[in-house]
C-alpha cells in the first residue's frame, strides 16, 4: 500500500456494505484522503400491470435515488463518519458505470466487498489504482477449502 489521496468505496444495497464503508473511513482518516462512497443502481425494468407495461416516471426515479442517498447517509452516520464523505449514486450497467467512475474520479484505492467485484476485473489492465477486498466475516468451510487449495498451487 502506498500513500493514498483518493479512496473510493463501492457498496451494494446489502448489510455487508457497512464493513466496506467502515474500512474506507478508517483508511481515509489514516491517510488523510478524500473519500467517496459509490453505489451503482441497475436500470429499473419496465413494470407490468394487468399485462400492460407502465414506465418508471421521473418522480419514481428521483424518489428511489433520494431513498438510496438517505440510506447511505444513515449508514455513514452510524459508523461515525464525520469526514465529509462524497456520496455518488449512478444508474446503468454496473461494469460500465464503475469503469466510467474510476476513470473520472481517479481514485488511488478502491474498496469492494469480497463477494461483489463490481466489474473491476474488466479495468484491471489499465487501472491506476489498487483494489482492496474487504472480508466482513469468516469464510465458510467451502470457501476456506478453495482458499487452501489455491494457496497450495
Amino acid at each position: 500500500m502506498g500513500k493514498y489521496r483518493r479512496i473510493l468505496a463501492l457498496v451494494d444495497a446489502n448489510s455487508d456494505s457497512a464493513a466496506v464503508a467502515q474500512r474506507a473511513v478508517q483508511l481515509s482518516r489514516f491517510y488523510g484522503a478524500t473519500l467517496a462512497l459509490a453505489m451503482v443502481v441497475e436500470s429499473t425494468p419496465d413494470l407490468k400491470s394487468n399485462h400492460a407495461p407502465s414506465f418508471v416516471t421521473d418522480e419514481m426515479h428521483q424518489a428511489r435515488m433520494r431513498d438510496i442517498r438517505c440510506k447511505l447517509e444513515q449508514m455513514m452516520s452510524e459508523i461515525g463518519c464525520d469526514c465529509g464523505c462524497e456520496i455518488i449514486i449512478a444508474c446503468g450497467s454496473e461494469p460500465e458505470v464503475v469503469a466510467d467512475l474510476t476513470c473520472s474520479w481517479r481514485p488511488n484505492l478502491v474498496l469492494v466487498d469480497c463477494r461483489a467485484r463490481h466489474g473491476l476485473e474488466q479495468n484491471s489492465k489499465r487501472a491506476d489504482y489498487d483494489v482492496l477486498t474487504v472480508q466482513y466475516s469468516r469464510p465458510s468451510f467451502p470457501e476456506r477449502m478453495i482458499n487452501a487449495l489455491a494457496a497450495a498451487l
